[in-house]
């Protein structure tokens, strides 16, 4: 046996029986069975032994108990290539043996020796003779075969090479190829000439489109055949038959084989021509279809046509609600800033910046006025603003800024005090806060520019020599940062 040695020693008893027990090497216990009496040197030395009947009968030998346990709690250790298991050889018994995890086992289904670990992994994955389920038809089969069945396999998945579809049972596959839209096929009138490979969702298209090129195909092979059919009848006369119709008298002097076997090719004449009467039928019952079909895109021409202008009427209305919708949102935008800057006490700042290109543009003539957002000298007071020519204005063009005051439109004019006559100063600001540019003038009350205003605003009345264009050059102390500064200032005594 392997890795094992097994030492058998017989004692005699008195009694006369013989004690077997077992020294085990390598730490294996194994139960060794005679195949037959086996002589004891005891006995031998006594010559009390006889051939070939021996006083030593198995059935009658008993263990001796005492050295059973001493053999039981000898130290052992597993010999499995890896195992590090030690204990006594009883625990190897009640608790290693056949259970280490190290031992090589044969598989029971393809007979290879394997590592006991490996057992559910090998059965699952690596065993040649394991059986498995095919995951489409659920048949069972061997491991080995089940390649060969994939390719028998009636649920087994296929994909359309022409549409692309996959996941099409092998059973439905020849269905599918017949039906599907993007399988070419040869134009059924390529008997007749035609050439056209043509997808399946298109022989419908093909067959409407071309009608006419298919008749003419057709043509020459109806004609032939008719010409044919009148070459074998030959000359002849018609004569009425009494309740047949007309039929041909036969030449006198031609044989009756002959008649015979023009009368076969009649058959077959007669019968390729219902043939192309039947493909003719079927070209008209096409013809009809694809009238019908037209008509009916003819129809669904118009209501499209007529669903186009209602959208397209939609669409109008909506832009006409968006820009409505942009022009309130714009004008309360302009509001939102104008309620921003307002005040309410007389007294405005205006800032200005981006003045080199504010005054680029008026030079240019593009901007050549700017007003400020409205002021007001109470909540419920005269409503006013600032206009203002970066290039001048009248005897100020070009060389200096004009500076003028405006009275607009409130929507409490009713209850003010009319001409307005408050005393108004207008400041240029000096930004090192040491000499500020001001002028101040009471207004005219005979003039139409402190009315009570009858438009937007009434015209505008102040300064067109308010300040040299020369204070603005260089490093004014006026300009900075490309800005200035303007303000105004209502006197409110008597309000």
């Amino acid at each position: 046996m392997d890795q094992q040695e097994i030492v058998a020693d017989f004692y005699c008893q008195p009694a006369g029986f013989c004690f077997l027990f077992f020294v085990f090497f390598f730490h294996k216990p194994v139960l060794f069975v005679s195949s037959g009496p086996k002589p004891c040197e005891a006995c031998r030395q006594e010559e009390i032994y006889e051939e070939p009947i021996s006083i030593l009968n198995s059935n009658e030998a008993f263990p001796d108990n005492a050295a059973g346990r001493e053999i039981a709690s000898l130290p052992a250790r597993c010999l499995n290539q890896g195992c590090n298991w030690t204990g006594s050889i009883k625990e190897y018994e009640a608790q290693h043996e056949g259970r280490c995890e190290f031992e090589r086992i044969q598989c029971e289904a393809c007979h290879t020796s394997i590592l006991r670990t490996e057992k559910d992994r090998h059965n699952e994955r690596e065993c040649e003779a394991r059986t498995l389920n095919c995951k489409y038809c659920k048949m069972t089969f061997n491991f080995k075969d089940i390649k060969a069945h994939d390719e028998i396999c009636l649920k087994f998945p296929l994909q359309c090479k022409d549409c692309g579809k996959k996941k099409i049972p092998r059973e439905k596959f020849n269905d599918h190829s017949r039906s599907c839209a993007k399988s070419k096929s040869a134009c059924p009138f390529s008997e007749v000439g035609c050439k056209s490979v043509i997808e399946n969702g298109k022989l419908s298209d093909h067959e409407h489109s071309s009608t006419m090129e298919h008749l003419r195909l057709l043509l020459p092979m109806v004609l032939s055949m008719v010409q044919t059919r009148a070459d074998a009848s030959g000359p002849g006369e018609w004569q009425e038959d009494s309740g047949l119709g007309l039929y041909r008298a036969p030449e006198e002097g031609v044989p009756v084989g002959a008649g015979a076997a023009a009368s076969v090719q009649s058959v077959d004449l007669e019968k390729k021509v219902n043939a192309l009467e039947n493909i003719v039928c079927v070209l008209n019952r096409e013809v009809e279809r694809s009238s019908v079909t037209m008509e009916a895109f003819s129809h669904q021409h118009r209501l499209d046509q007529e669903k186009i202008e209602n959208l397209s009427n939609k669409v109008r209305q909506l832009e006409r609600t968006v820009t409505m919708r942009d022009l309130q949102l714009s004008e309360t935008e302009q509001l939102v800033r104008e309620l921003q800057l307002c005040t309410y006490d007389g007294i405005f700042v205006w800032k200005i910046s981006d003045f080199s290109r504010r005054r680029q543009d008026a030079v240019a003539g593009r901007t050549p006025a700017m007003f400020s957002p409205a002021f007001y000298s109470s909540k419920y007071g005269y409503k006013m603003c600032l206009r203002l020519y970066l290039n001048g204005d009248g005897t100020g063009r070009g060389t200096h800024l004009s500076l003028f005051f405006v009275v607009m439109r409130g929507k409490c004019d009713a209850l003010l005090k009319w001409p307005f006559s408050q005393k108004v100063t207008l400041m240029l600001l000096d930004q090192n806060n040491r000499e500020h540019i001001i002028d101040a003038f009471r207004p005219d009350v005979t003039s139409t520019s402190f009315q009570r205003p009858i438009s937007e605003m009434n015209i505008a009345s102040g300064c067109p020599l308010f300040c040299p264009l020369a204070k603005l050059a260089g490093k004014s102390p006026y300009l900075r940062d490309d800005t200035i500064f303007i303000k105004a200032i209502v006197d409110l005594t008597g309000l």
